[in-house]
This record gives C-alpha cells, structure tokens and sequence, in this order.
C-alpha cells in the first residue's frame, strides 16, 4: 500500500508528541473517578477520552484524537480490530499513534486476576503483527492497574513478555527499559520489537496507572525522537504471579 506525506508524522515524533500524549493521558486520568475493581477497560477507556478532549489544548496538543477508531486493510476490504484511542497528527489515516488499553489486576466474575497474558497477547502482539500502527514505529500500551498494585502488575507483564519474547520480536531474554519520552517516571516503560514486515524496529511504549491513586504527569518530556539503543539494559528479575 501507497502512503502519503509522513512530515507531519516525523514532526510529531521528533518535536515529543508521544511524551506530550502520555502527559495528556496522564492529566486526565487525574481527572476522572477511579475505576471499580471489576470495570471494563472500554467503560474507562470512553471517561478517559472525553476527559481527553475536555483538557486538550487546541495551540499546545495539536492532533486529531479518536476513541475506537476501525482499522481496515484495504487491499481485503476487511475490518482488522477497533484500536482503543488513537492520536492523528496529520491527514493521513495510516499515520498514528495508538494507543491500546487493557486492565490489570482486575477482579473478574469475584476473582482477583493479573490479566497480564491479554496484555501482551491481546495487546502487544496486534503492534507486533502490524494489525496497528503498520506503517509507523512507535505505539503505546496503557494498562488501567485496578487494584493500585502498580509495581505488581508490571513485573507479570514483564514475566509474560520473557516468555513471549520470540513472538513479540525481541530478542531473548525479552526486556524492556526505562523510557526516555517519560525519564524519571517508574510507571513507564519501552520494549524494542523486530516486525516481519519492516525493517525498523518498533517501540512500544508502556504507561501504567494506578486506580487507586491520583496521577504524576510532571515529567521531563523529550524533545527530540529517542535513538535506538546499543544495547539493553537489563531489569532484576522479579518472579509475578502469571
């Protein structure tokens, strides 16, 4: 498939819009009521959004924000999934920053799970596959933590990413690192990820909120596109519950 003109895409990366849409996700959620322990992330997802549009400041956020929005491959005439909330700097609908919800520590028919499996597996593997973001090399995972055990939640999505690591594309053990967008932030992260059909490698930035208590967006934001790493700077290992 053709595309179009990808300045705009290149300006956003490069000028930190995805660290400026982080510190707006980040802004709103501070702004809207904690979800229930048995919330489904679609119910948070939609207050998020219009949180969203109700903080966005049309001079400083300057992209298009959409809520579900239905990505198609053209060439089947096919409806490949609905992308939870998606940022369009431009005109080009191949061009985009998604960002993908899914809760963790959720309380499911009353039980308590980590639900981390369908984060990677519902969430990171549809960038991996190119069903989103196909055409560019970054998007975001947001992972609601229902019941504020933030530091939890991230060491079982860090477990099933080691374990999944061949199908995501990273290479083993599969880590991930501290973000540069959200440098300071110990509820971000970053994973590098080899797509079949690409030859750039893909980031995939991680925010983690807590529902249990209130956001902190005041982080120093990048304003220039993060260099590919030399290396991997490996995390200790932590066992979590799968």
């Amino acid at each position: 498939m053709t595309i179009g003109d990808s300045s705009a895409w290149d300006d956003f990366i490069t000028q930190g819009g995805v660290g400026t849409v982080i510190g707006l996700v980040l802004e709103s959620w501070a702004l809207i009521a904690p979800p229930e322990p048995d919330e489904l992330e679609e119910d948070t997802s939609i207050r998020l959004y219009a949180a969203m549009l109700k903080k966005r400041d049309r001079q400083a956020h300057r992209f298009l924000i959409r809520y579900e929005d239905v990505e198609i491959d053209v060439d089947l005439a096919k409806e490949t999934g609905r992308k939870d909330i998606v940022f369009f700097p431009g005109h080009d609908g191949d061009l985009y920053f998604c960002l993908e919800a899914k809760r963790l520590n959720a309380r499911v028919k009353g039980v308590m799970k980590s639900l981390a499996d369908e984060y990677v597996k519902e969430g990171m593997r549809r960038f991996v596959d190119g069903k989103y973001g196909r055409h560019v090399h970054h998007g975001g995972m947001l992972g609601y933590v229902l019941d504020g055990d933030v530091p939890r939640a991230m060491r079982n999505v860090l477990s099933n990413i080691r374990t999944h690591h061949a199908a995501l594309g990273m290479d083993p053990p599969g880590e991930w690192t501290e973000s540069r967008v959200r440098q300071g932030d110990d509820q971000s992260r970053e994973s590098e990820h080899q797509r079949e059909h690409s030859d750039q490698r893909f980031l995939l930035h991680h925010q983690f909120v807590s529902a249990r208590t209130p956001a902190t967006p005041a982080i120093t934001v990048l304003k220039s596109a993060p260099k590919r790493p030399a290396g991997r700077k490996r995390d200790s290992r932590e066992e979590g519950n799968q």
